[in-house]
C-alpha cells in the first residue's frame, strides 16, 4: 500500500459544519422566546388600575412656553430668584387611557408609582372629557384663589361673593335656590366664606326650613330653603347627621389688579399654594426664596388655609429629581407623608399660606429653621 503525504503548505479538509446547539444555549434562547410572548401577552391585556405617576416640575417663577407663569398689570413688582415649583403627575387609566398588564407588573417594581383600583379614582360612567373640563375649572379656581391670597397678604381689599355654583340633581334646595345666587344671611347670620353656609347650618336639624337673604338677577330676596340630612361618612359611620341643603358653592371676587398665571395644559387644583407665593413674590420687594429651589403643592383657599391634594408621593420624587433643596406639603397629606419622604429631600409641613410664607422666607434669608414635621400622629 502507497501512502502519499501531503505537499508542505498544502490545506486539510475542513471538517463539516457543527450544527447542534448546547443545552445552555437552548435553554437562554427558549427562555427568550417565551418572555418575548409572555410580554406581548401582557401588553394584550388591560386590567381596571389607575398607575400615579411622576411628571414635570416647573417654575412659578419663570416662564412656560415662552411666556411668563406668573403676570400681574397695574402693581409693581420686584426681581425674584430661586424657583417655586410646582408639580405634576401622570395618571394611566380609567377613561383616558388604558392600564396594560405589562404596564402594572412594571409598576408594582417602581418605588414612585402609586396603584389604585378605578372606582377609587373615578366615577362610574365619567368621560374623558368630564374629567379634562373638570381640571380646567378646578384649576382657574385656584389661580383666581392664590391671586386673592397673595392681594390680602399685603393689605390689598379683595371683596368676595359666596355664590351658587351647582345644585346636586334632588337637592333639597332644588325648588329654593338658583345657580349663581349670591348668598347674604343663614339663619339671620352674615355669611363671608363658602364654609360660612355650612357651618351655620349645623344650628339646623335636617328637615328644617332655614332663612336664607340673598341676590338674584340684582334683586334682594328673602328665601325659606328645605334642608336635608348627608349621607354618613364611610370613615365615620357614627358621627353626628350633618345638614345639607344640596348645592355646591363658589366663591366670585372682583380683583382691584389683573393677575395672570398661564400654566400651559396643566389642570387641577392642586398648584395653588405655590401659585400664591410667587404673585407675593413678585408684587413684594427683595426676593422671598433667597435663591433657594423649593418645591410644594397644596390648594389654597381665600382664607388662605392648604388644602390636600393627590400623588403626593409622585410628588415628592419629582422633586427629588429634580434636586429642589425643600419641599413644602400639606399638612393634610402628612398620612401619606411619614416614612415615605425620597432620601435627601427635606420636607416641611405647611396649614396655611402664611405658614408657608414664613417659612420660605426664613430658609431664604440664611435662618436656622426647625421645620414644622409630618409624623405619625398627623
Amino acid at each position: 500500500m502507497t501512502y502519499y503525504e501531503s505537499p508542505p503548505g498544502a490545506q486539510r479538509p475542513a471538517h463539516p459544519p457543527h450544527t447542534r446547539i448546547g443545552w445552555r444555549t437552548g435553554f437562554a434562547l427558549g427562555l427568550a422566546v417565551l418572555l418575548v410572548v409572555g410580554m406581548a401577552l401582557l401588553n394584550l391585556v388591560t386590567v381596571d388600575k389607575v398607575l400615579y405617576r411622576p411628571a414635570g416640575v416647573h417654575d412659578t417663577l419663570g416662564e412656560m412656553n415662552g411666556q411668563p407663569v406668573v403676570h400681574v398689570e397695574g402693581l409693581e413688582t420686584y426681581p425674584t430668584s430661586g424657583t417655586l415649583d410646582f408639580l405634576t403627575i401622570i395618571l394611566d387609566g380609567g377613561p383616558r387611557s388604558d392600564v396594560t398588564a405589562w404596564d402594572w407588573l412594571m409598576a408594582t417594581l417602581d418605588p414612585a408609582v402609586d396603584i389604585y383600583d378605578v372606582n377609587d379614582v373615578y366615577p362610574p360612567n365619567v368621560t374623558a372629557e368630564q374629567i379634562q373640563e373638570e381640571n380646567v375649572q378646578l384649576m382657574t379656581r385656584s389661580q383666581l384663589g392664590a391671586a386673592v391670597v397673595a392681594l390680602r397678604a399685603i393689605g390689598v381689599e379683595v371683596p368676595e361673593q359666596v355664590k351658587v355654583g351647582q345644585i346636586i340633581t334632588n337637592a333639597p334646595a332644588g325648588d329654593a335656590l338658583e345657580v349663581n345666587d349670591e348668598i347674604l344671611e343663614v339663619g339671620g347670620t352674615a355669611i363671608a366664606v363658602p364654609d360660612d353656609v355650612s357651618d351655620r347650618l349645623q344650628d339646623f336639624e335636617p328637615g328644617d326650613v332655614v332663612p336664607f337673604v340673598l341676590i338674584r338677577d340684582g334683586e334682594r330676596l328673602e328665601v325659606d330653603v328645605p334642608t336635608g340630612e348627608a349621607d354618613p361618612s364611610p370613615q365615620d359611620p357614627d358621627a353626628e347627621p350633618r345638614t345639607i341643603i344640596g348645592v355646591y358653592l363658589a366663591s366670585d371676587f372682583d380683583l382691584p389688579y389683573e393677575v395672570t398665571i398661564d400654566a400651559g395644559n396643566v389642570g387641577g387644583p392642586s398648584a395653588g399654594m405655590m401659585f400664591s407665593l410667587a404673585i407675593y413674590d413678585k408684587i413684594t420687594p427683595g426676593e422671598l426664596t433667597g435663591g433657594l429651589r423649593f418645591a410644594g403643592t397644596g390648594t389654597i383657599s381665600s382664607d388662605g388655609s392648604v388644602g390636600g391634594i393627590g400623588g403626593i408621593r409622585q410628588k415628592m420624587w419629582a422633586a427629588e429629581r429634580a434636586g429642589v433643596d425643600y419641599f413644602l406639603a400639606p399638612a393634610a397629606n402628612c398620612d401619606e407623608v411619614v416614612d415615605r419622604i425620597p432620601d435627601g429631600l427635606q420636607v416641611a409641613k405647611v396649614e396655611n399660606f402664611q405658614q408657608a410664607r414664613d417659612i420660605v422666607e426664613s430658609l431664604g434669608e440664611g435662618e436656622d429653621v426647625d421645620l414644622p414635621q409630618c409624623t405619625a400622629d398627623d
